[in-house]
């Protein structure tokens, strides 16, 4: 029988990947913190597959410490989806159809975004073809957070890692700005920014770089709220 998670193997192999990488240990424990990697150098490696908010906290005193932070966000691009039954033989395979961006990143960015912008501290993000382990279950179940409206036969078991297509950093306010789309005027709202690429992640991408005070309001029309990238940011 597969046993449901806690950390998964594309968590394990993303660790192992970035320690052999960096000449570092793993889980190190540093204060009152135990971290993925502390590197040859003294610095820090997080992986984290979801809820970047947790690890705010702990990585602001990890930064106050005069060490140098390095978050990795795997972000699943293409989806493959194995379900398998108790006795852990394969029922199918398949590969899902949801299309996905990287402005998906901005669900997990409203919840980090004070700290994006702090001095040694760099966004790693990972764009990643992943397989979702599934186990079949007798019966309709919630799943693991309870977020399930609706029961299903099924729990997700693991996940893997299958390739790494792209990887982008973050740790400058351009790079963050670089994601608006090349087409969109100045100044533009949540209605023209989901005509483009954005789409249904417009009001969340407005709302972090406005947090991040990247952008600001100049003017509403028709109760819509218009943004400009600010003066100190515009480049030529």
């Amino acid at each position: 029988m597969i046993n449901t998670y806690n950390e998964t193997s594309l968590h394990n192999e993303l660790k192992n990947r970035y320690a052999k990488k960096a000449h570092g240990k793993i889980e190190q424990k540093i204060g009152k913190y135990i971290c993925d990697i502390e590197t040859d150098n003294g610095n820090i490696i997080e992986i984290q597959t979801r809820n970047l908010a947790k690890l705010t906290g702990k990585i602001a005193n990890l930064l106050q410490e005069k060490r140098k932070v390095c978050l990795v966000y795997p972000l699943v691009y293409v989806n493959y989806i194995e379900r398998y039954n108790d006795e852990g033989l394969c029922l199918s395979k398949r590969k899902s159809p949801k299309r996905h961006s990287i402005y998906e990143l901005f669900d997990e960015l409203m919840g980090i975004y004070p700290i994006l912008l702090y001095k040694d501290f760099k966004l790693e993000v990972l764009l990643i073809e992943q397989v979702e382990i599934r186990q079949v279950t007798a019966e309709p179940v919630q799943n693991e957070t309870k977020t399930r409206r609706r029961l299903k036969p099924w729990i997700k078991s693991n996940k893997q890692l299958k390739n790494i297509i792209d990887k982008k950093s973050f740790s400058k306010p351009r790079h963050y700005l670089n994601l608006l789309p090349e087409e969109i005027s100045t100044p533009f709202c949540a209605s023209d920014l989901s005509k483009t690429e954005v789409g249904k992640y417009a009001h969340k991408m407005l709302w972090v770089l406005h947090k991040m005070e990247l952008i600001e309001r100049v003017e509403v029309k028709s109760r819509s709220y218009y943004y400009k990238v600010k003066d100190m940011y515009i480049t030529d």
